[in-house]
């Protein structure tokens, strides 16, 4: 199944010009991020600091709509 829209002429255009601009992209250089899980009130659990000093963050309350 696919989008209905990527049968439309002007539609198929675009998709077209927009792949014939992209450059030669090395596929082993290429880093995906997978953010659909990301909220912004999950903070670190654990943190580096010099050896004899309390570590310090500052995280988010959570009170924005993600």
């Amino acid at each position: 199944m696919h989008a209905e829209e990527q049968t439309r002429p002007d539609v198929r255009a675009a998709r077209q010009a927009w792949f014939d601009q992209q450059p030669d992209l090395d596929p082993e250089r290429l880093v995906f991020l997978d953010e659909t899980a990301a909220n912004t009130a999950m903070a670190r659990r654990y943190g580096r600091a010099p050896c004899g000093e309390r570590c310090r963050l500052l995280a988010p309350h959570g009170h924005y709509k993600t």
